[in-house]
C-alpha cells in the first residue's frame, strides 16, 4: 500500500499547492486589474488580460517544473 501515488503526504502537497496557485492567480489577476486601471486601459482588454494572463503564466511555471527539475 505504501507505493501508491495517493498517500496523505502526497495528497497534503499537492493540496497546499493548489491553495498556493489559486491565491497567487488571485493576486495577479486584481494587480493587473489595478494596474491596467491606472494606466487607462479600456475595460475589455483589461478584463481579458487580467483573466487569461494569470493562468498563462502559472501553466507555463508549472510545465517548465515537470520538463526541468522534476527527476525522471
Amino acid at each position: 500500500m505504501s507505493d501508491s501515488p495517493f498517500n496523505r503526504q502526497n495528497l497534503t502537497q499537492a493540496s497546499k499547492l493548489g491553495t498556493g496557485l489559486a491565491v497567487g492567480g488571485i493576486v495577479l489577476f486584481v494587480v493587473l486589474w489595478l494596474v491596467l486601471g491606472s494606466v487607462g486601459v479600456d475595460h475589455i482588454p483589461r478584463l481579458l488580460v487580467s483573466l487569461c494572463l494569470p493562468p498563462a503564466l502559472m501553466a507555463g511555471a508549472i510545465g517548465g517544473y515537470m520538463l526541468l527539475a522534476r527527476p525522471r
